[in-house]
């Protein structure tokens, strides 16, 4: 589940600036562009778009209707301008994106005046078909094309767009989805543990597709609080937290087999039999980066009974702000025993919101957390300890805590989460840190991390955590694992999140991203020093982003990528491997010069 974010992502900082300016750009150091004599002809597109069947698509921006020209459409403007901020409406389309890095093209009173495809892809793959998707890489590979992939584009950091690129897009490769009872290996052998239930996702498909499945076989499947994102793309392949992650283990950890398509367009499957390191990478490693997995497999659960506890705590008045400082230090330190005692949840808060945040406080914190298999009075109890310390602030703080049990999983899920976050617009500049136990029980280094985090008054910080780690994260169920091995420590992931105006200058956006890196999430890292962030909702400015990201499982990575991409035909923004490229002003991407 991605956490939920009030604004939405704006990173114009996706990659440093190449100091190597004299670079020639159609040269064998640059993915060839359109502005190059090497890129394709119209002629050879067209021959292209033969051997994929008629699926290749020239892209045009979503927002194109509503200019002036070709595309001109008023009545399709009104509706573009209507579900704008919809992911799945973005979603349809191959350059729509929940969260774009930059935007070329924004509806009418946005922040650009004319209507062009910028950094987004030039040709799409609209890929029906494993052989369509090895039919683009490997033209792709021929023609020295950046390559991009794209599902559903639900991304923060920029990884299913860059300039003059050819996109595979996966979203309407759909062969369908399917509930095995219990799971037989493509491959047998003494590795292959896993005997129980899976779903079989073959394609692009959605976790709200998945969910359905899941709910009529009544079975549990660790997928995206956002139930837009798609299955098995970056969301699993960069872990994947999720709210049944505590119970079962990180989306990662879920992943059985996959049909994979490799950079040299070869089709293979990777699982504990056949080409195992391949797929450890996958589970794990980042998505975009060694293959473009096509079908997978993933494990299934019997539902439960899950009780459920929401919190809400506010100041009585803004006098009270450090008394309500200290309320969210007794919370933060009071996750591990919670978590330790079943409940897993997400919440989020602010100590300077411009708008009310609980009740009438722009200072709140709010909480919904669940347990699997727990009663009421269970997490009543559990949670007594915490209600007594946050009681003795009673003249200052007020707080709420409510109680619901729901029969199965899915009724907790779809009752407090599966709701997308708006799209389609900028969003702040964010940085993401694991926290320990230990970490969090570090009282005072806590306590200077959540004031130095909740920043300004007029910064508007917006913190948000996921209590989902411990319980089944926190033992690998098997050695093929790809996540940076900080999340089998890690009890709470938090984000700190500051916005900034879609016509904000640069200079402005420049200092809030310096602000989010330097300050608030060096404050976190100083809680952490030796964990890392989660890459999925990573800092786009980090640049210690292989070391946070990857952690010790770096080189092994490293490997996986050598073997089978060693041209690095499968770039993105902060992947294993893009440390060898960088993207010029002009938006060509070039090898790195060492």
């Amino acid at each position: 589940m991605l956490l939920k974010l009030s604004l939405l992502y704006l990173a114009g900082f996706l990659s440093s600036l190449s100091e190597a300016k004299d670079l020639p750009s159609p040269t064998i150091f640059c993915k060839c562009a359109p502005t190059d004599t090497c890129w394709p002809s119209d002629s050879d597109w067209s021959a292209f778009n033969e051997t994929v069947s008629g699926s290749l698509i020239k892209t045009v921006p979503v927002a194109a209707p509503c200019y002036q020209g070709p595309y001109y459409d008023a009545a399709a403007c009104a509706n573009i301008e209507a579900r704008w901020t919809d992911p799945v409406f973005q979603a349809e389309f191959p350059i729509g994106y929940a969260y774009p890095p930059t935007q070329s093209c924004d509806p009418p009173g946005g922040n650009t005046t004319t209507c062009t495809v910028g950094d987004m892809p030039v040709y799409a793959v609209n890929a029906t078909t494993s052989a369509q998707v090895a039919a683009g890489v490997t033209y792709a590979v021929q023609k020295n094309l950046r390559l991009v992939i794209k599902s559903t584009g639900h991304d923060l950091i920029g990884r299913s767009t860059g300039y003059g690129s050819l996109e595979i897009w996966i979203a309407n490769l759909k062969s369908g989805i399917t509930y095995e009872k219990n799971y037989l290996p493509p491959i047998a052998c003494n590795a292959s543990y896993w005997t129980g239930a899976v779903m079989n996702v073959s394609g692009g498909y959605r976790w709200s597709d998945v969910y359905e499945v899941a709910q009529a076989n009544n079975v549990v499947v660790v997928g995206g609080g956002c139930s837009g994102v798609g299955v098995i793309g970056g969301y699993t392949q960069g872990g994947g937290h999720s709210l049944a992650m505590h119970q079962y283990g990180i989306a990662a950890d879920q992943l059985l087999d996959a049909n994979v398509v490799l950079a040299s367009g070869q089709q293979v499957v990777a699982s504990p039999c056949k080409n195992s390191d391949l797929f450890t990478a996958l589970r794990g490693g980042g998505g975009g980066t060694y293959g473009i997995i096509t079908s997978a497999r993933i494990k299934a659960y019997s539902e439960s009974p899950v009780t459920a506890q929401s919190l809400n705590l506010a100041p009585k008045s803004l006098d009270y702000l450090a008394d309500f400082m200290t309320a969210v230090g007794i919370l933060y330190e009071a996750f591990p025993s919670l978590q330790d005692g079943g409940l897993s949840g997400y919440g989020s808060w602010a100590a300077y919101c411009p708008v009310p945040r609980v009740g009438n406080s722009t200072a709140g914190l709010t909480y919904s957390m669940g347990a699997f298999g727990k009663n009421v009075s269970q997490i009543q109890s559990l949670f007594a300890p915490t209600n007594s310390k946050l009681a003795s602030f009673n003249k200052t703080i007020d707080f709420w805590v409510n109680y619901t049990s729901y029969n199965s999983y899915f009724d907790y899920y779809w009752a407090t989460s599966g709701v997308n976050t708006p799209a389609g617009q900028h969003s702040p500049a964010l940085v993401s840190r694991l926290f320990t136990k230990a970490s969090l029980s570090n009282s005072s280094g806590l306590a200077q991390m959540l004031n130095i985090t909740a920043g300004q008054p007029q910064e508007y910080t917006l913190s948000e955590f996921g209590v989902v780690g411990a319980g089944a994260v926190l033992t690998a169920p098997d050695p093929y694992s790809g996540i940076n091995p900080a999340w089998r420590r890690t009890y709470v992931m938090g984000l700190v999140a500051r916005a900034y105006s879609d016509t904000a200058n640069f200079s402005t956006a420049q200092a809030v991203h310096q602000d989010i890196t330097y300050v608030k999430g060096a404050a976190m890292t100083a809680l952490a020093p030796d964990t890392g962030s989660y890459m999925n909702e990573g800092d786009v400015q980090d640049p210690n982003y292989l070391t946070n990201y990857y952690g010790d499982a770096l080189s092994m990575l490293q490997a996986a990528k050598a073997k089978y991409d060693p041209d690095g035909v499968f770039y993105c923004p902060t992947c294993v491997g893009s440390d060898q490229w960088v993207q010029q002003p002009s938006g060509e991407l070039c090898m790195a010069m060492r």
